[in-house]
């Protein structure tokens, strides 16, 4: 029997793929493009899960993301961004909310200056050292609150760079000041000087706290003596004292005696007599104390 062969295919091999077990007349070009396709099909969901991220997750923060985030209205919270450029710094600091940066554990002058601008409430509760430079730079802020509620102390040096911060200071964290750094704050203008868990600070700090030219002061005293009752009721601006739990006849009358606003929400051991004499003067009293 005579053989007759076929001609053979001379397709190139890269055009001939298997398919299920069989060979297929699939162009390798047009497989490459759908390959290509599905590439950047997963490329671009990468990218919308990366920038659809919750800001509480993230731990890094590109220019791009920072003027994303900036954009929204209301509450920014970054807990484990621990660093910040210059330029991410600089979008956020147009947020118009509260910043609350809790993952940086330092800050360099460059990105603190960037965010000099912002007008909110800036929380930078992992910071836990405030070297001389960097409170000259935060002080410097004409508007805005600053929290700076990790440090458990404030020297003298960096306390003094605070004079031209105009917003509200809060170091919730400090529990005890030395008589310099009490000092040094007396030439603070800002609103507020949040001390609200200082407790262990002497007389002579007190009186040097209550000089200082904000318009509200919060401490966490437990106790007043009345030389220190007679400067603090010469100010002018709200006293909150919430933590004060006792008061002497004398200090009683040495703090009311040019009507300051006066907060003293926590006080148990007090006579009838200095009772009465808050209660005429408007003094916020425990529910206990206003009647």
């Amino acid at each position: 029997m005579t053989h007759i062969s076929t001609p053979a295919d001379t397709r190139p091999h890269s055009d001939r793929f298997r398919c299920g077990g069989r060979e297929c007349n699939f162009p390798a070009a047009m497989l490459k493009t759908i390959v290509g396709m599905c590439l950047l099909m997963f490329a671009a969901a990468g990218g919308a899960r990366a920038a659809d991220e919750p800001a509480e997750t993230l731990t890094r923060l590109t220019v791009e993301r920072a003027r994303e985030l900036a954009a929204n209205k209301g509450d920014l919270r970054l807990p484990k961004v621990a660093s910040l450029s210059p330029e991410a710094a600089a979008e956020l600091a147009k947020l118009d909310g509260r910043l609350f940066l809790d993952g940086l554990t330092e800050l360099p002058l460059d990105v603190a200056r960037a965010l000099v601008p912002f007008k909110g409430h800036m929380i930078l509760g992992g910071l836990t050292s405030l070297p001389e430079e960097l409170a000259a730079v935060l002080g410097s802020r004409a508007i805005g609150n600053t929290h700076l509620n990790g440090l458990r102390t404030v020297d003298p040096a960096s306390a003094s760079k605070f004079d031209s911060h105009r917003g509200s200071l809060y170091f919730d964290a400090v529990k005890s000041m030395s008589d310099e750094t009490a000092a040094a704050f007396e030439s603070y203008r800002g609103s507020s000087l949040v001390l609200a868990n200082l407790s262990d600070i002497s007389d002579k700090g007190v009186i040097s706290l209550a000089r200082h030219k904000g318009d509200v002061l919060v401490l966490g005293i437990t106790t007043l003596s009345p030389k220190a009752a007679a400067v603090l009721g010469q100010r002018k601006g709200k006293i909150k004292l919430r933590s004060l739990t006792s008061l002497s006849d004398e200090a009683a009358k040495n703090l009311v005696q040019h009507d300051a606003d006066l907060t003293l929400t926590k006080l148990t051991e007090i006579s009838a007599e200095a009772a009465e004499l808050l209660r005429s003067k408007k003094v916020d009293l425990p529910k206990s104390l206003r009647q």
